[in-house]
């Protein structure tokens, strides 16, 4: 048998050691936004938050810390400083999960997390700070993605698309969870150190977790492959499982050499898919993540705002799983139909700024949709191309994401309206862009570039 029969006829695709590993995981994807999203809070006027927060004193921002008042645009360098870092770390974990493994990758990468944003909340200086934040962004953007992966790669391929999407329901939590903590934490330093503390529950589990059995598969490592495998199965409650995994197609090759990011332009049909996802990704985090950091200014009150931003992301979630799942939109339309929806709202923002409630719930229908738009990138995109690249893919994508984040940061000291058209325009044309891309829909994920190219006539 493959891999994935193994899963559906002996593992069980999502049985109790699969739910155990997911929920203790699952803390991470709460608590990581509140690493991303601090700026909101710690770097925001102490008047604006003392006028809506009884507990927030001075020293709730850091432009008080350093005397920064009369220099805001440090505050944004600093978030643009954290997103870079994140650039950088998803090209090498990326690289390097492939070559050595999810396991070790993700293990060292949260180990050496924990104390690096801790030591941010010790920081003497700004310059100390953007630092220690722009290497927080480096390890957590490179762990969070190999956990993402890592963690698909332990279910059954039949709820890809749901371990997928709910996986992003934690992050949307995380978003509220940052809001509720730095209300009633609201001294700086005590909320890095309040949100950074909560690493340690699934930093004591990472040292338990096997290695990924797909990795194992696609590195022709059968016997371990199996051994995880059963190991799973027993978790699970198999009486005496039996697993003898074929040889995958791509073992041969994975022997011969390394692939990285160039080896997806070498290759027609990955070289479209591929230019056309960096655009995508860069899209849905830039207007995602612009929409995220304006919800204090758009709502009035950075904790409502920033907690709304957070929760209107929920229903999205349910909302792109039910449609993704159904023939009749699949990955490909659904895809289209939100940027679509999303750039509308972004253009309406345009014509409401300034009327209060009603630029909020405009607001809010943007960055629901595309919150939704990103959660099914996380899914399309690793079906649209091969095992042997697929983390690569992944990672590519995922650093280009980090530029449009980066570009998100910039936009805060726009005009409005120039600001909200941008991202209309993005989105739209982002829509226009998944129309070349094929449906992944019903179809098995590649093994390897022959099987990718095979299937040319659909792209």
């Amino acid at each position: 048998m493959d891999i994935d029969e193994s899963f559906s006829e002996v593992v069980g695709s999502f049985g109790r050691y699969q739910f155990i590993t997911y929920a203790v995981l699952s803390v991470y994807l709460l608590f990581l936004p509140s690493q991303s999203l601090l700026v909101v809070f710690i770097g925001a006027k102490p008047s604006d938050l003392k006028s809506v927060n009884p507990h927030a004193q001075e020293d709730c921002s850091i432009l008080s810390e350093w005397n920064l008042s009369d220099r805001e645009w440090i505050s944004d360098l600093i978030q643009s400083l954290f997103f870079a870092g994140t650039l950088f770390g998803v090209i090498l974990f990326g690289q390097l999960s492939d070559q050595l493994g999810r396991r070790p990758v993700v293990i060292a990468g949260f180990f050496l997390l924990f104390p690096a944003c801790l030591f941010t909340s010790a920081a003497e200086s700004w310059q100390t700070f953007a630092a220690a934040r722009f290497m927080v962004g480096f390890l957590l953007g490179g762990s969070n993605l190999v956990l993402f992966v890592y963690m698909q790669e332990i279910v059954g391929k039949s709820l890809w698309a749901l371990t997928g999407a709910y996986s992003n329901i934690g992050f949307s939590l995380g978003i509220g969870v940052l809001s509720l903590s730095a209300y009633f934490v609201p001294t700086w330093k005590h909320l890095i150190q309040f949100v950074t503390m909560m690493q340690i529950i699934p930093l004591s589990y990472l040292m338990f977790i096997p290695e990924s059995p797909r990795w194992l598969y696609s590195k022709g490592h059968i016997s371990m492959a199996e051994d995880v495998l059963l190991f799973m199965a027993k978790k699970n409650g198999a009486q005496k499982p039996s697993i003898k995994l074929t040889k995958p197609t791509t073992v041969h090759a994975c022997k011969e050499r390394q692939y990285n990011a160039t080896d997806l332009l070498r290759h027609k049909v990955a070289a479209k898919r591929i230019l056309a996802m960096l655009y995508l990704w860069f899209v849905a985090s830039f207007v995602y993540y612009a929409l995220t950091l304006a919800a204090g200014n758009i709502g009035g009150n950075a904790y409502i705002g920033a907690a709304l931003s957070g929760i209107i992301e929920i229903p999205s979630t349910f909302l792109c799983t039910f449609l993704i799942e159904k023939e009749s939109f699949g990955r490909r339309l659904t895809t289209i139909g939100l940027l679509v929806i999303s750039g509308v709202a972004c253009l309406g923002l345009v014509a409401s700024v300034g009327v209060g409630h009603m630029s909020l719930i405009i607001g809010l229908v943007g960055k629901m949709t595309i919150a939704a738009g990103f959660n099914v990138l996380y899914v399309y995109t690793p079906e649209l191309f091969p095992t042997e690249v697929r983390n690569v893919a992944m990672g590519t994508c995922a650093m280009c994401a980090r530029f449009g984040s980066i570009t998100a940061s910039m936009t805060k000291s726009l005009d409005p309206v120039v600001s909200y058209l941008g991202f209309a325009v993005t989105s739209i044309t982002g829509a226009l862009v998944a129309s070349k891309l094929p449906e992944t829909y019903g179809c098995n994920p590649p093994d390897s570039f022959d099987e990718l190219n095979s299937e040319k006539n659909k792209d």
